[in-house]
């Protein structure tokens, strides 16, 4: 049962109107992705795929450059401008099991990004290119850090996957984030007032 709606400003909702329409033009953003430090010398031919994004994307290149299986991800995640990954890990496993899971850490511009992005990895899920339940879940980075922070995770607990199936997620989630937030964020303008 409802207990009360939250009203929204007319301030509020031209914010969400503005953040919604970065978001449907997300594939608009300005080349390269990895910024103007980018090493690449073909910066127009800028994609996820790219072998220079674990270094470009990461603040410490030498000493710790993104993994590659998730790499791509964080990538598209950045495409998506108003995300800001700031830890990812493309999963282990340990003793023949799963040890870590794949999954991004990032901060976002506005709650309503999170909004669309949960939108997205669900409707993913729902058109079964997903083998495992993920979840966009508030975290944090490190413990002296106060600012919100979110995963992009496999939900824990359901139904346990094998790791090169949580990482063939990756790939799926890779190739159809920034069109299927795309879409989410156009659904979702539709309906703001």
């Amino acid at each position: 049962m409802r207990i009360s709606r939250r009203d929204i400003s007319t301030e509020q909702s031209d914010a969400v109107r503005r953040q919604l329409s970065l978001l449907s033009a997300a594939a608009d953003q300005v080349w390269p992705v990895c910024g103007p430090t980018c090493p690449s010398s073909v910066a127009q031919n800028c994609h996820s795929g790219c072998p220079d994004i674990p270094r470009a994307l990461s603040d410490a290149p030498e000493e710790h450059p993104l993994e590659a299986r998730i790499a791509p991800l964080v990538y598209e995640l950045r495409r998506l401008d108003g995300f800001r990954a700031c830890w990812s890990c493309e999963g282990h496993e340990r003793f023949g099991g799963l040890w870590k899971l794949p999954q991004v850490w990032f901060y976002a511009e506005s709650q309503i990004n999170v909004r669309v992005l949960a939108d997205a990895i669900a409707a993913l899920g729902q058109k079964g290119a997903l083998q495992a339940k993920w979840e966009v879940v508030v975290t944090h980075s490190d413990a002296d850090n106060p600012d919100t922070t979110y995963a992009l995770r496999p939900k824990h607990g359901e139904d346990p996957k094998p790791l090169s199936a949580l990482q063939a997620d990756v790939v799926s989630i890779t190739n159809s984030l920034v069109a299927i937030c795309r879409d989410q964020a156009k659904s979702l303008q539709a309906v703001v007032s």
